[in-house]
């Protein structure tokens, strides 16, 4: 697990009424892989060159990488142009988030962010992009948002119209096939005591399977399956979930299961959704704030408010894609 911070630039979504949503033209789907990057982002960089132009990503394995291995850092030469403290955090106000400026207020001795120069090396496989292009002019919101049609394997809507169609593109955001990985989570007490939970995840994405149709989305309405089984501590292992995500989440809401040791019984589960507490998290986050959003976006009311340069620390977490 390596920490990195990078400056990027964020599409802002808040609480408000939804706009209606509507397919865009041919000519504006023609700018995808010209002016626009095949998933919808400005190719060219920004003025100051903070943030510079996209030209294709990361398309090939890094030196050294051999299947199954942590990702070695892509680009181990880069130096910190400069760190952010608590001394000179309004320098950088514009640019932080209220929960950076939190953290240098409960942490002033100890925060610090240390910024690389931004790099634009994201890429996904060319059937991604070539779905993304022929979802543009066809896919559309159905059940007053709260599903999609006419799109498969890339995201739907890439150059969004509205916070609805935004919030859509993240959850369908291509994520490879079929995914295995191991999580750990805590909750902290105020002291910094916590108990770690492990758990064994497993995500099938139908959605973004190569040779899905449209005819068969639609049939099976349904864009995933996801597996999660606690392996740590021992008073919990063995706890599992198990979830069918929809389509159309009007027509058949999300399907859930879970596993629980002590009564040895499957029971479905209706309120794994929205704002129930997540699993084994002692109440600290809610099912759909996992993964930043997921799930319905039926409870909210999304804005498309433009964009705005700020400052992240993100995590890189190694995990294994099956195919």
């Amino acid at each position: 697990m390596k920490k990195l911070t990078i400056l990027a630039s964020a599409v802002m979504m808040a609480l408000v009424v939804p706009v209606a949503t509507a397919k865009i033209s041919e000519t504006d789907a023609a700018k995808l892989g010209n002016e626009l990057t095949p998933l919808g982002a400005e190719k060219a960089g920004n003025a100051d060159g903070s943030i510079p132009a996209w030209d294709g990503g990361i398309t090939k394995p890094v030196a050294g990488y051999t299947k199954g291995m942590h990702h070695p850092d892509p680009f181990p030469e880069d130096k910190i142009e400069f760190t952010i403290t608590n001394a000179n955090k309004a320098q950088y106000k514009d640019f932080l988030t209220p929960g950076q400026m939190k953290l240098f207020e409960l942490y002033p001795e100890t925060y610090k962010m240390n910024v690389y120069q931004t790099r634009r090396s994201a890429s996904v496989p060319q059937y991604v992009y070539d779905a993304t292009k022929a979802n543009a002019t066809r896919a559309e919101l159905i059940s007053q948002g709260n599903g999609i049609s006419g799109a498969m394997i890339g995201i739907p809507f890439p150059i969004p119209a509205n916070g609805l169609e935004a919030i859509w593109n993240h959850i369908l955001r291509f994520r490879g096939v079929e995914i295995e990985t191991s999580r750990s989570q805590a909750a902290p007490t105020a002291d910094g005591s916590y108990s770690l939970v492990e758990t064994a995840e497993e995500i099938r994405f139908e959605y973004s399977r190569p040779e899905i149709t449209l005819e068969q989305l639609k049939a099976s309405n349904t864009l995933f399956y996801f597996k999660q089984v606690v392996t740590q501590p021992a008073r919990l292992a063995g706890t599992a979930l198990l979830v069918k995500e929809t389509m159309d989440q009007e027509a058949l809401p999300r399907q859930a299961w879970t596993y629980n040791t002590g009564q040895r019984r499957v029971r479905k589960a209706p309120n794994v959704a929205f704002d129930t507490p997540g699993t084994v998290s002692d109440g600290l986050r809610t099912t759909d704030d996992l993964d930043m959003f997921n799930g319905s976006p039926s409870r909210y009311n999304w804005e498309l408010v433009g964009k705005k340069k700020f400052i992240f620390r993100i995590t890189i977490i190694n995990c294994t894609q099956t195919s």
